[in-house]
């Protein structure tokens, strides 16, 4: 990727590692896998975090994160406590904890890269 791309990148995960810290000290994450992020934007820095894909959960160090095109200009981040269990594993919130009655502790993600293919990462 480009150094620009990586400039938005870096720009974004400051804002969103901020919104973070002002849920931790309000007590309602532990940790920022514990939230989950949406984040509305345009331009190009729309454009950065798109490429990113699924990884971009990764970048914020996050348990989730969406992108959304915003209309017009400028950036809103949500940060929300996650209401799914934790994978033992990793420690992400995801739905599919205990989907899988062999492994009821573990992610779906978990148990792919521990039991079957592994997961395709391609930034982060």
């Amino acid at each position: 990727m480009e150094i620009g791309i990586w400039w938005d990148v870096r720009n974004v995960r400051e804002l969103v590692n901020k919104k973070l810290e002002e849920k931790r000290a309000a007590g309602e994450i532990g940790s920022a896998l514990a939230a989950e992020v949406d984040v509305f934007t345009s331009g190009d820095s729309y454009e950065s975090l798109k490429r990113l894909g699924d990884d971009l959960k990764f970048v914020f160090i996050t348990s989730r994160a969406s992108l959304h095109h915003r209309e017009g200009s400028g950036l809103k981040i949500d940060v929300t406590p996650s209401a799914h269990d934790k994978c033992e594993r990793c420690w992400h919130y995801r739905a599919e904890v205990g989907a899988d009655a062999q492994h009821a502790t573990l992610c779906g993600r978990c148990v792919s890269n521990l039991y079957g293919s592994g997961e395709v990462r391609k930034y982060a």
